[in-house]
């Protein structure tokens, strides 16, 4: 029996004008059909993750996490309907699946935005020269990104770490990734984006005449943005970036009433049982070893139960430590009076609060994103030749303490 609200949803859903807007707001980006690139790619990591959530429960969301959680990968050859075979993996699962609990993200509703039955992505071609592919959800909830072998196997080895980071400071502004999955398809290279279409992503240089105004939530963000650069310095990384995009605030929005600020209230304070991620998981971190993590995509071995990754070498040897998994973010971590300086006051009334904070007269939408990139080798000598080159220091490739400190001063200057 259907209730008058979802009648009301589906009589909305079938509207024709409900079509022309959904149309209209998708106009920037690419719709996923049957003759794009990536749809086979696209295709198989679907049908792989709904394999794993349906299938495979045992590799979600555990109270207590153990070491081989870490680096456990789930591997399996999947059927497609069309009756071809691919390879699927998904790492860490648990503990990507106890982040997805943190920031209040069902399984239902992962598996309904990332991998529903006929709903298309959506690829966005923008400016970036990183040169990865990025989609959206059909819903426009969540981003797929490509990525490197090299970065993910760095990612993967301080997952112990980024874990830890979002314990200490729930509101963290440190995207938050939710899942690592690989398929091993063959696929097409990407082309160079044509000028139509693209969407353009601003650099620092186009914001010096600009300003970030947050109003009574300036000391909390600077406060927040120091912890988060301070943990990405210590990790030895540098050529991070502060996603930032921004709409003016409706007058609604502007008026809140009691009624908001208590429920807004609540929402950042919720008290629950007190949760901690032990020290064990940063002694995990540095025994993964990089090349055991991400595989070669080649061969087609059987699923990799726990114990048959870790007489691979994925763990140094097999122990029955445990910690705690990760608590929810939005809510309060701790009951120490100490640690409410690393909460927002209020969390803002959205379906992703934690990177959204709302200034004098306009809401922020803000992460910090592409922090893989360690200062190497590589980028030693990139720091040379820039030297040389421009004759100037003025350039990313700089060591992590440096580019930690001209990157927060940049910020600070610019936020009223």
């Amino acid at each position: 029996m259907t209730t008058p609200r979802r009648q009301f949803s589906r009589s909305l859903a079938n509207n024709r004008w409900v079509k022309v807007w959904r149309r209209w707001q998708r106009k920037d980006v690419i719709i996923v059909n049957e003759n794009h690139r990536r749809y086979r790619a696209l295709e198989c990591i679907r049908e792989g993750i709904k394999d794993m959530f349906e299938k495979h429960p045992e590799l979600g969301v555990k109270d207590n996490l153990t070491e081989e959680d870490f680096c456990h990968i789930h591997s399996k050859t999947i059927k497609t309907s069309q009756g071809k075979k691919f390879k699927f993996r998904s790492y860490a699962s648990s503990v990507f699946a106890c982040i997805r609990r943190a920031v209040s993200v069902s399984d239902h509703t992962f598996l309904s935005s990332v991998a529903p039955d006929d709903l298309e992505y959506m690829e966005f071609v923008s400016n970036s020269r990183s040169g990865q592919d990025f989609f959206l959800s059909h819903d426009q909830q969540f981003i797929l990104k490509t990525d490197k072998k090299y970065y993910l196997e760095f990612f993967m080895s301080i997952l112990g770490d980024y874990l830890m980071h979002f314990q200490n400071y729930p509101h963290s502004l440190i995207v938050k990734f939710l899942g690592l999955f690989s398929v091993n398809v063959s696929g097409q290279p990407k082309p160079y984006p044509e000028e139509k279409g693209v969407l353009h992503v601003l650099k620092d240089q186009n914001f010096y005449n600009d300003s970030i105004d947050l109003g009574n939530q300036r000391d909390w963000f600077l406060r927040q943005l120091r912890h988060d650069v301070s943990f990405l310095r210590d990790l030895g990384v540098q050529d991070y970036s502060l996603l930032l995009g921004r709409h003016e605030l409706h007058k609604d929005d502007q008026q809140k009433t009691f009624v908001d600020l208590v429920d807004r209230m609540r929402k950042s304070y919720v008290k629950r049982k007190p949760s901690s991620i032990l020290d064990k998981a940063r002694v995990l971190s540095n025994q993964v070893h990089h090349a055991d993590i991400i595989e070669e995509e080649a061969g087609e071995p059987p699923t990799q139960t726990q114990e048959e990754a870790g007489d691979k070498g994925f763990t140094a040897s097999k122990r029955c430590s445990t910690f705690t998994s990760l608590g929810s973010l939005l809510g309060s971590t701790s009951t120490k009076l100490e640690d409410s300086a690393n909460r927002r006051l209020l969390l803002s009334e959205c379906k992703n609060p934690l990177h959204v904070i709302d200034g004098t007269h306009s809401r922020y939408y803000m992460g910090i994103i592409d922090f893989f990139t360690q200062y190497e080798c590589k980028q030693q000598v990139a720091r040379v030749l820039k030297v040389c080159k421009n004759c100037t220091c003025d350039h990313s490739t700089v060591p992590p303490d440096i580019y930690a400190e001209r990157f927060l001063r940049f910020i600070e200057e610019r936020t009223l």
